[in-house]
Order: C-alpha cells, then structure tokens, then sequence
C-alpha cells in the first residue's frame, strides 16, 4: 500500500495537477496527504484510476508534521 503523495510524487504530478484530475480543489490533495481527510468513494475511483491501482492500494495513514509540537 502507498499513501497517496506516494502515488502522486511516482506519477510526477503536482497537487494541482492531481486535484485537477480529480474534480477537487489542491487544498483537498493537502489535506488528504496530511492525514486531515480521506477522500469519498466517488473521489478514491478517480484517484485510483489515475494511478492506474485499485482502491485497495491506496493507504490513508496520518503523516505527523515535522517541527510542529503536539498540543
């Protein structure tokens, strides 16, 4: 499984880019990357279809900010 700035990064795709794809602003791609949301099933079929993986594939684990403390 990869989360999804893996798959984005492999695929050489900006957040923009990837956003533009997917119908959703590249503040979604942000927040999906930081663990903040997870996509909605309509939104993980694109995203799955665009890196050509099944939706099984794509993990969703939180990534901890580095530099920031915990509150």
């Amino acid at each position: 499984m990869r989360t999804i700035r893996e798959l984005r990064e492999s695929a050489g795709l900006t957040q923009f880019e990837l956003a533009v794809k997917v119908g959703v602003t590249p503040a979604t791609v942000y927040n999906w990357e930081r663990g903040r949301y997870e996509p909605k099933a309509s939104q993980l079929r694109t995203l799955a279809r665009v890196f050509g993986v099944s939706m099984d594939d794509i993990d969703f684990e939180t990534v901890v900010e580095e530099g920031k403390d915990a509150a």
